[in-house]
Order: C-alpha cells, then structure tokens, then sequence
C-alpha cells in the first residue's frame, strides 16, 4: 500500500523514463576530465543501444570538446521524442583507444574505444552485477531541427515567476503552447522535455518555474490552488504583449486538467486546450476512484457495497481536509475504514500531518472542471491501465461536458499507465520471442498525435 500512495503523491516522477532522468540530464554537467585527450576519431555522433534482458534501448552519444578543452556530451533519447541532454562521460587512455564512464542507465556504464572498427563496446552494471550490454556504432552526423531559448518573466500575484520560450528556427509567429505542470509542480524542468520536442517540430512553447522553485520568487511549499490559475494567467498576460507569437492553447498534464479547461473557459486569448491524463471531476471524486481502481487491479474480490463505501470515504477524508477538519474529526471514519476489507488499498491518514492532506487543504479550487464552457479545440488523452485517473470515470464525463463543442479529440492509449508509458516488464509466455523483456516506453503514438493534431488545426 505504501508503494501505491507513493506513486500517488510522487505521480509527477512517473511521467513521462524523462521524468525519471530529468533531475540528472537537466543540468549542463561535463565529463570530469581525468587529464586525457580524447582522440579526434571520438568526436561526432554514435547510434546504438543499451540492451537489457535481450531487448535493445536505443540511445545515442554526441562527442565534442568545448573551449576549455574537455569532452563534452549529448545524449539523445529516440524513444522520448528525440530529446536531447548534455551528459557527463569521462574518458581514460587504456585498452584499445581508450575508455569511457558514466552513470547512465545504471550505476556505471563503462565503454570501451575501439576506433578501428568504428565501435563503442561496454556494459552497464548496478550493485556489481552487469545490468545490460551496450553497442554503438559510428554514424553519418546530421542535425536535429534546431530551436532558440528566450529567458522569460512575468508577475504572479506578489510574486515574479521565471521560465523559458523555446522557439523554433525559421517559423514566423509559430503556435505556442504553454506547458501546464501536474501535481508535483516543481521548476521548469518537469516541462521542459515536451517544450524542446515541440519546438523542434515547428511549435513554440514556455516551460516555467513553480513558485519557490528555479527562479521564481515566493514559497513553493504554501502554493494553493487558486495560485495556480493565477500562475498560468500572469503567463498568459505576459504572451499577449508579444507580437511575434502565432495562436496560443495550454498543455496541461494530470492535475493541471482542474486547471487549464477552467482557464480557457474564461479567456478569449487561449485558442485551443490539450490535457494529458486530467481529470474530469473534482478532486474528491477523482481520490475515491483511485481507491475503487487500485481495488480492482488488485484481483481480489469486493461487493459492490465494498465499492461504494471505499469511494465514499476516499471522498469524505479530501472535504474533512479542505474544511480543516480536526483529527477527531477524522478519527470515526479512519476507524470504520481499518476494519474493512479495501483497507490496504486506500488512504488512511495517520495524523494531519500526512503530505496528502495537506495537498487537499490547498487544493479546494480543484472542483470539476468547467469543460462545457470550452468552445475551443481540445485534445485530451488518457492511459488505458491508469489508476490516478480513470478513463472508464473520466471519459464519459468528458464526452458530456464537451457535447457542444464541435472540434473534440479524446485519446485512450492502450496498455499505458499515468506516465502514458508502458512499465519494465516481462511479457509474454515461452521463449523469446513470444516472450521477451520491454523497458520502460512511451508510444510514439503519444509524441505523432499531439504534432500532428496541432499542426493540422494551426499549421506550422
């Protein structure tokens, strides 16, 4: 049950392998230099793929020296939309033409330099033991498409929040998407990945710090929800000063779906909506779904009485924590709710203090969503094995509330959870290669469909 609610509370750090490596390939790290010269044949673009458990990963490797001399590296990761990271490798004269280090996919990727016959060889290793085997071969270098960054700032309340407009290259008044952060809602780099993908496809867009984070001002840790319409409208009143910006829609992923629909109800300047696994009910009700869901995939059996009661009372511990309940306000139901058979699968707080709680008191803006007053185009796409946000709940109150609205796109990916990923996992049954190992991945269903229904409603 732990691990269930921490995927709740930390659902940010689920979304999009990239979400799990941001906090590491985000920063402009170098390799640390051990005093060697790497070889000139190094330099350049390398293509291959870490191989785990049989199935490749593909990655690929850019080496370069910057002014001062050192091995400088980019990563690109196919898989998540082609995005690219600087990354620190170090590089040691040794076998062959050398040896190169890091701590990608694991605790030390350690790769051999074999010039000769154009190869990077090497293997992954975690706790000692070799996790993957990896192969790179020397490729024809040649650019992705290329994008600008423009530092912005914009006021927020009492505060003045930082954040960056990636631009593309060569596109006159591009469409801009403003990037909406879920949950979590931490600096610029929860975002960031989806900003440097659709600039690199014709699109502008603007990842931006949360308040307390990066370079905004103000305290991230006291952040309410009306704050975070506020937010997105001091953006929004800083864009609409420029003239160099084509239309402009928001982007927003999981709880940033109370947020943006309410936004683009209320303003004329926001020409088109997208969500990424939002909810389309209030906060209390999506709770008391996440309850019923994980009591379903669970595999055990419950009545429909067990059903009705966990729903209930997932909803009643969000209203006691808006109201500012007293503990012994919670004491009676937190008692009936120990003792029931759904237990282990919902949230039973321990104190007030408990981290969830105190999202709930700062989150009581977060009623269901004003979608039928959005008469713009809107694309939303669920997860069809998420149990943060249902689409068997979300869904069909979805396609009420947009009745009206004429230009309604709903997504439900197969197979994928709330990152919109599908988990590291065996599948199949047998032998390779009715059986055969899948690491974590996004379709690139998810990255073609979101371009696509963009460019085709505003061009490029």
């Amino acid at each position: 049950m732990d691990d269930q609610r921490n995927e709740l509370t930390l659902m940010a750090k689920a979304l999009f392998l990239s979400f799990l490596l941001a906090s590491v390939l985000s920063a402009n790290s170098r390799a640390q230099d051990s005093g060697a010269i790497p070889p000139p044949g190094l330099l350049g673009r390398w293509s291959g793929a870490s191989i785990e458990k049989g199935t490749p990963q593909l990655f690929e490797l850019e080496f370069d020296l910057g002014t001062d001399g050192e091995l400088e590296t980019t990563l690109t990761l196919p898989y998540n939309g082609y995005d690219q990271f600087s990354y620190s490798f170090s590089y040691e004269k040794g076998d062959k033409d050398g040896t190169l280090t890091s701590g990608l996919f694991g605790d030390e990727m350690r790769l051999i330099v074999d010039l000769d016959e154009g190869h990077l060889r090497g293997v992954v290793t975690e706790a000692d033991s070799i996790t993957a085997h990896v192969h790179l071969q020397r490729v024809v270098d040649f650019d992705l498409p290329s994008f600008s960054t423009e530092e912005i700032r914009f006021r927020a309340g009492w505060d003045t929040l930082a954040g960056a407009l990636h631009l593309p290259v060569g596109v006159e008044k591009p469409t801009t998407v403003v990037l909406v952060a879920g949950r979590s809602y931490g600096d610029r780099n929860d975002t960031s990945m989806w900003a440097r993908f659709l600039a690199r496809n014709g699109i502008a867009a603007v990842a931006f710090d949360a308040r307390g984070t990066g370079a905004s001002t103000g305290e991230n840790g006291i952040v309410t929800g009306e704050d975070r319409f506020e937010d997105v409208r001091g953006l929004l009143d800083e864009l609409a000063k420029r003239d160099d910006l084509g239309p402009v829609g928001l982007l927003g992923n999981s709880a940033a779906g109370w947020i943006v629909p309410d936004i683009a109800a209320e303003r004329e300047d926001v020409q088109f909506v997208t969500t990424f696994v939002g909810p389309a009910e209030s906060l209390e009700d999506q709770q008391g779904h996440v309850t019923t869901a994980y009591m379903r995939a669970s595999g055990e059996q419950f009545s429909d009485l067990d059903f009705r009661e966990a729903f209930e009372y997932q909803r009643q511990t969000v209203r006691l924590a808006q109201a500012g309940a007293s503990w012994a306000e919670f004491a009676p139901i937190n008692e009936v709710a120990r003792s029931s058979s759904w237990a282990e699968h919902a949230l039973i707080p321990d104190s007030l203090e408990l981290p969830d709680l105190d999202y709930f008191r700062r989150r009581a803006r977060f009623v269901a969503p004003n979608w039928s007053e959005v008469s713009v185009p809107v694309l939303v796409v669920f997860g069809e094995s998420d149990l943060i946000v249902p689409p068997e709940n979300n869904v069909p109150l979805l396609r009420d509330a947009l009745a009206d609205n004429p230009d309604v796109t709903i997504v439900v990916l197969p197979g994928v959870n709330h990152a919109l990923a599908r988990p590291s996992e065996w599948v199949g049954q047998g032998v390779w290669p009715d059986r055969f190992y899948r690491p974590w991945t996004r379709s690139p269903f998810l990255f073609n469909t979101l371009v696509s229904w963009i460019q085709d409603r505003f061009g490029r």
